[in-house]
């Protein structure tokens, strides 16, 4: 980082009627990300918005400081992933918050082009998951589904994890059973088509005939 580089605004929004400034240094915003890279040439400057201010108020603010955050410490900010909650239904909504968080992230490393960060937001949704003992829930999935193309990473990171660990669990108060009706559709379509290429071929292992007939 060199102290006399130009200083970048990237206007966030905070709440309505209310916006953030948030200051980068220009060799810090543009080193991994080519939406940056392309924002600071001369012919993408935004006349209305100022030399050297980026306009990001359709992003969420929390993801785009923790993206800030990112480029200078190179390490995603902690949201304590390790669950302590008493309960089944308070694990599943202290890790969904987790997951919600990085989720956005992901979308927004998306949309600015930096693979660099979706990896490492990837893998940090991994080590939640492994610390959780959890899996993302169906509003987490929402937010990567509404934000991602079919061929993600994230996406594909999402449905094998469905297909190799999902089972049946619909006495639990928060089950997979209820994951798997609230997941967006077209995440469910991707999850079954997972499960079947995962599925060993055990073609003599399904209920006899018997089992589906009326009783007369």
């Amino acid at each position: 980082m060199n102290p006399s580089d130009t200083i970048i605004q990237l206007v966030v929004a905070r709440c309505v009627g209310e916006i953030e400034r948030l200051n980068v240094h220009c060799g810090v915003l543009c080193k991994s990300s080519k939406f940056f890279q392309n924002a600071m040439k001369p012919e993408w400057t935004d006349t209305q918005a100022g030399p050297n201010v980026i306009d990001l108020s359709d992003n969420p603010v929390d993801a785009v400081s923790d993206y800030v955050k990112w480029l200078y410490y190179d390490t995603i900010p902690n949201k304590q992933y390790e669950a302590v909650a008493d309960t089944r239904e308070e694990k599943a909504e202290e890790a969904e918050k987790v997951f919600v968080a990085l989720a956005k992230s992901y979308v927004f490393g998306e949309k600015i082009i930096d693979v660099r960060y979706k990896n490492a937001v990837l893998q940090t949704i991994s080590t939640a998951q492994k610390l959780f003992d959890w899996s993302m829930g169906p509003e987490s999935v929402k937010i990567v589904y509404e934000g991602t193309p079919p061929q993600s990473p994230l996406r594909r990171l999402i449905v094998e994890n469905v297909a190799y660990i999902a089972h049946e669990d619909s006495k639990e108060s928060v089950s997979w059973m209820q994951f798997l009706n609230e997941y967006p559709e077209d995440a469910k379509a991707d999850m079954l088509q997972t499960m079947v290429k995962v599925r060993p071929s055990r073609p003599d292992s399904s209920p006899g005939v018997v089992s589906y007939l009326e009783e007369e």
